[in-house]
């Protein structure tokens, strides 16, 4: 990930990024310049968070397993 300081523009690429909160922002813990925390630069290979997609064949499995367990399963 690239990181970038907002006072002096220094950039920064660190490849094991280790995030802790302050207040209610997220920040790398060694992206330090400046005494402040740098600020993330979106590039190709990273656009923050990725996003999980299923197709809806595979959400729709747990609640047949459900009904087979209670079907099967009467005393």
């Amino acid at each position: 990930m690239k990181f970038r300081c907002l006072k002096c523009n220094t950039e920064k690429d660190i490849y094991k990024v280790k995030f802790i909160t302050r207040g209610n922002d997220l920040v790398c813990k060694d992206a330090m310049c400046c005494e402040v925390y740098m600020e993330q630069v979106l590039t190709d290979d990273y656009k923050g968070m990725p996003e999980v997609k299923r197709p809806d064949s595979d959400t729709n499995h747990s609640n047949t397993l459900w009904n087979d367990f209670k079907h099967n399963n009467v005393e």
